[in-house]
């Protein structure tokens, strides 16, 4: 059945005046008898038969042998996630030391470059924490270019021995101190 119009429009010419009331009830009728067959009609649903994970990914199967993904599952960073030693005297971060422990074990203490991105690209929001296990201070210095936002009132190195300390990236060559850090001597 086809509906009639009282103007012209995009579903095409119009009547050019009011409908009777039995156009409006036939509009009407025509509409509850199409409705009424795509209820009677609704297919049956394609439902999932199992979900796959592995890792960070996830792909969804259904029953029909259709498949989606994979999509990358979020997680959490937890941090630090890897406890480390470092026993030189000195040490340059590399990606694999990413949201980090280290346990910094040299009796004379040990030097922490932070490297440029351009040479190691740290994500920002890597953390990388250092513990004074021996007697000797954890300092930190940045490569040429590296901006280490200094704490007022505190150098970048360990206050003593069990002392921890974290290295945050908050920008590209930029970087945060944060933990038992020494004083600075009184003048």
């Amino acid at each position: 059945m086809t509906e009639v119009y009282r103007t012209d429009g995009p579903w095409g010419l119009g009547k050019g005046s009011n409908l009777t009331p039995g156009e409006v009830d036939a509009n009407f009728w025509g509409l509850t008898q199409r409705v009424a067959e795509l209820l009677a009609d609704i297919p049956a649903p394609v439902n999932i038969s199992n979900i796959d994970v592995s890792g960070t990914q996830m792909k969804i199967f259904l029953e029909d042998g259709r498949q989606f993904g994979p999509f990358t599952l979020p997680q959490a960073n937890f941090r630090p996630s890897v406890v480390g030693l470092v026993a030189a005297a000195t040490f340059a971060p590399v990606l694999t030391d990413s949201n980090c422990y280290k346990r910094c074990t040299n009796a004379g203490g040990c030097v922490v470059t932070v490297p440029t991105n351009a040479s190691v690209a740290f994500t920002v929001d890597t953390e990388i924490s250092f513990r004074q296990v021996a007697d000797g201070p954890v300092s930190f210095i940045g490569a040429a270019g590296v901006l280490i936002h200094p704490v007022r009132g505190f150098l970048h190195q360990t206050a003593q021995q069990g002392a921890t300390v974290s290295l945050k990236k908050v920008a590209t060559n930029e970087w945060e101190v944060t933990g038992w850090l020494a004083p600075e001597p009184e003048e």
